[in-house]
């Protein structure tokens, strides 16, 4: 599908770390979204994997467009990262201004089913991580399920250093190789080097260790000319809880920005499971995707109520609530009950809905 051009910021708006585009030498990242996929990893055409998808847009002729990879976790829910949901870390989600879709099949551009999602939700951490969006998590939902495909399991929690060194499954649409093919879901697998602290430190005892290795692929000039961008994804410490390190082991292929919010995949418990979503990386100027591994979103602790209300009874309505008017409308958390949506008119009360700090509640009416 080569270069996507459109209004969300993947990779590229996200963070001085994050460089898309090969051409993209010093300062600010190119302003533009680019799609890609797993480099080196192997094509993943079976039905049995229908459950990693995309969520895309359609054109004026009706056609779908992907933008990013998401993965069925529920009949009318998938899991994508945040930045494929919000247009930017402060601003409102994707759906308010255009229709977003998700496509199950492995050719994006011939999908089997395109379904209209109806509403997302957007993990509550705002700060910090690697595209610094906070927890890069995001759920949609759809307005029917999705047919014959059986949803993913996944992970309730952050992954343990346990599991550091262990390989595990990216999965995912996009450019394939340096010409910039794309549209088929691919898979490759990954080493897990860190679930907290500094992952370059763990890599690369040196600093000097990472700029060689980073010479070897883009040139001493390249690296002289981004010091303090080095510097600073060297340094990079990991979201707490709520984010992971992975590639850069023997065999390793390597996910890219059209691989954002597809799924890391282990088997536990005999089923393939999803432990992590694409977040973002470090690009340098001599390939289109990155030659240092990966950043992954963990679904941690602060994201699982939002994922829970998502697939359980209370189908996309939050925790934390939402206003429907003058109602506000939320999801009875498993730690209060039973899970279901309780809706309290505010009107009855003489005021308004309105979300303070995140949280729909009643508050004073507005005066005139």
């Amino acid at each position: 599908m080569g270069t996507v051009r459109t209004r969300i910021a993947p990779f590229a708006l996200l963070s001085l770390l994050a460089c898309v585009a090969p051409g993209c030498l010093d300062g600010e990242p190119e302003v533009e979204s680019e799609e890609a996929d797993i480099i080196g990893g192997v094509d993943a055409k079976s039905a049995s994997l229908d459950a990693v998808g995309t969520v895309g847009t359609k054109g004026s002729d009706d056609a779908y467009d992907y933008f990013c990879t998401a993965a069925l976790i529920a009949p009318r829910v998938v899991l994508t990262a945040k930045h494929c949901a919000a247009y930017g870390p402060d601003e409102e989600p994707r759906l308010r201004s255009e229709k977003i879709y998700f496509a199950t099949g492995w050719d994006s551009k011939n999908p089997k089913q395109v379904i209209e999602a109806v509403d997302v939700l957007v993990s509550p951490i705002a700060e910090g991580g690697m595209v610094e969006y906070g927890s890069d998590v995001a759920v949609y939902i759809l307005a029917e399920p999705v047919k014959d495909v059986a949803p993913l399991p996944y992970l309730p929690g952050h992954l343990g250093e346990d599991k550091l060194g262990q390989k595990f499954t990216a999965v995912g649409y996009g450019v394939h190789d340096r010409d910039r093919n794309s549209g088929v879901r691919k898979a490759g697998q990954l080493t897990l080097q860190g679930v907290k602290g500094q992952p370059m430190h763990a890599v690369f005892p040196t600093k000097e260790d990472f700029e060689a290795h980073l010479t070897k692929h883009d040139g001493a000039d390249w690296v002289a000319r981004n010091k303090d961008r080095i510097t600073k994804f060297y340094d990079f410490t990991l979201l707490e809880d709520h984010e992971a390190y992975l590639g850069l082991g023997k065999g390793d292929a390597q996910p890219c920005s059209g691989d954002s919010g597809g799924p890391l995949l282990q088997k536990i418990d005999g089923k393939l499971t999803v432990v992590a979503v694409v977040s973002g990386s470090f690009k340098g100027s001599a390939y289109p995707c990155s030659t240092v591994g990966e950043a992954y979103a963990t679904l941690g602790p602060k994201v699982q109520p939002m994922i829970e209300s998502a697939v359980g009874p209370c189908e996309g309505v939050p925790v934390a609530g939402r206003c429907e008017s003058t109602t506000v409308a939320r999801c009875v958390a498993e730690t209060e009950g039973p899970q279901q949506i309780t809706r309290t008119d505010c009107a009855s009360l003489d005021q308004a809905c309105g979300v303070v700090d995140g949280v729909a509640q009643c508050v004073d009416a507005p005066t005139e």
